[in-house]
């Protein structure tokens, strides 16, 4: 059966610009965005001197699906509006040390990694290696999720974690490559593959264990958030009938719970009625959590035969506080990994103790970025660069080039990618600016 391209001509653009400084990055800005409402082809908006290279100089990217879309980010920034069309920053080198984050369940959307399949060859090599590897297949689901929740872990996880993989190996394919790496819950999985940990054979068998015993061992269960710091919250959970225990240790003030449906709704009314700020989180599973005890034997045994490799890439663990080199990536660590409370704020203190300003959440949806704004203001860190690759209702394409617009914007030296990023050329190479519109990526 034919299939359509998910993304209609003309391709997503990613335009880049620079200044000495603000006042006249925004005139040029203005100017642009008139250019192209007035039929102007977007790559003769650029300036005609090269693309500056100088540290601390001021710089802007634009990405949108079509002309239209680089008129309203050109005009939202000239205008000093927030827009998701746009980026600006100084090159100041933060993104030269980049750490890769990969969030768990409740990123998935209908609609995500289509895109992919169509614009991005290397991650549509990855998503077909997968399609094999896992036992619901990976190019039906993702091409035929209806409107809605797309169901339960066994289902939606393994398509969270392809999405991750793909997009991963398609910043590969582009000479990037992560300072560290960190994972939250099921984030782990395609962490440990990022790093060097496991194959992509071997990390797509974890999350197809791992996700159909989670679905196994259901049975209810709920989780909510908290405003408040993990050890007021585990005192508070001691207090209540019933089982709700922490979950995950988010941000300094962001802690999450699980449990039993009416223990963990116990705990929210009681502290919300104090005036704190609580959120319930629709679940399948209440993993780390003891709902999961009766599951972890059958885990172990499965992945018994693991043999992870020694990591290359730094790979800061989110279940142990100093976790034994040899023991990552082991039948037993995915155990703890689905039973313990997730470690991710100390996992990111971590990083941001080793000096890393730039984080990228790697995923179909942003669910890390506001507990990795919130550790890294305690940490004292000065201007982070926080970015994801997905966002919700918007295909890949723009997404990622906005995200490598934002990662240029604080000094890092983009490659071209088939005349989507227009922008004048570097004086570190030789290529003329592309001046023609590219039909792939």
């Amino acid at each position: 059966m034919p299939h359509t391209p998910a993304l209609p001509p003309p391709p997503p653009w990613l335009l880049m610009f620079s200044a000495a400084d603000r006042d006249t990055l925004t005139d040029t800005a203005r100017t642009a965005a008139e250019l192209l409402a007035d039929g102007a082809r977007p790559e003769a908006v650029l300036p005609a001197r090269l693309l500056s290279t100088e540290p601390g100089i001021e710089r802007l990217a634009v990405a949108a699906a079509d002309t239209g879309g680089l008129v309203e980010g050109l005009s939202f920034f000239a205008d000093g509006l927030p827009s998701p069309r746009w980026v600006s920053g100084r090159a100041d080198g933060a993104a030269a040390r980049t750490a890769w984050c990969f969030g768990g369940h409740g990123s998935q959307w209908p609609g995500m990694g289509r895109a992919l399949l169509d614009w991005a060859p290397e991650a549509a090599k990855v998503l077909r290696e997968l399609d094999v590897l896992l036992p619901n297949g990976v190019i039906e689901p993702l091409r035929s999720a209806a409107d809605g929740e797309l169901g339960p872990p066994d289902t939606t996880q393994p398509l969270i974690f392809a999405v991750q993989v793909a997009t991963a190996h398609w910043l590969w394919s582009l000479g990037l490559r992560p300072e560290a790496v960190v994972g939250h819950s099921l984030g782990e999985v395609a962490a440990a593959h990022v790093a060097g940990a496991l194959t992509l054979e071997d990390a797509a068998r974890v999350v197809a264990v791992r996700s159909r015993l989670l679905a196994k061992a259901g049975g209810g269960g709920a989780m909510a958030t908290v405003n408040l710091d993990r050890h007021t919250v585990a005192r508070r959970c001691e207090r209540i009938p019933g089982t709700v225990v922490v979950a995950a240790h988010s941000a300094p003030r962001q802690t999450v719970v699980t449990g039993e449906s009416e223990a963990t709704r116990a705990l929210v009314s009681a502290l919300e009625a104090e005036g704190v700020r609580c959120r319930l989180i629709r679940i399948n599973a209440a993993s780390h959590s003891p709902f999961v005890d009766s599951v972890l034997p059958r885990l172990r045994a499965e992945l018994g035969d693991l043999a992870p490799a020694t990591p290359h890439v730094p790979w800061i663990s989110t279940v142990d506080a100093d976790p034994d080199p040899v023991g990552l990536a082991s039948a037993d660590y995915w155990a703890r990994n689905l039973r313990r409370p997730v470690r991710f704020t100390q996992a990111v203190s971590t990083l941001a103790r080793r000096g890393i300003r730039a984080y990228v959440e790697i995923g179909p949806h942003p669910v890390l970025i506001p507990p990795l704004r919130e550790t890294l203001r305690a940490e004292g860190v000065d201007d982070p660069l926080v970015i994801a690759s997905g966002q919700r209702q918007t295909p890949e394409p723009v997404s990622l080039l906005r995200l490598l617009g934002a990662l240029h914007c604080r000094g890092l030296e983009v490659p071209a990618l088939d005349g989507h990023i227009q922008a004048e050329v570097t004086p570190a190479t030789d290529q003329k600016p592309p001046t023609h519109r590219a039909d792939r990526g």
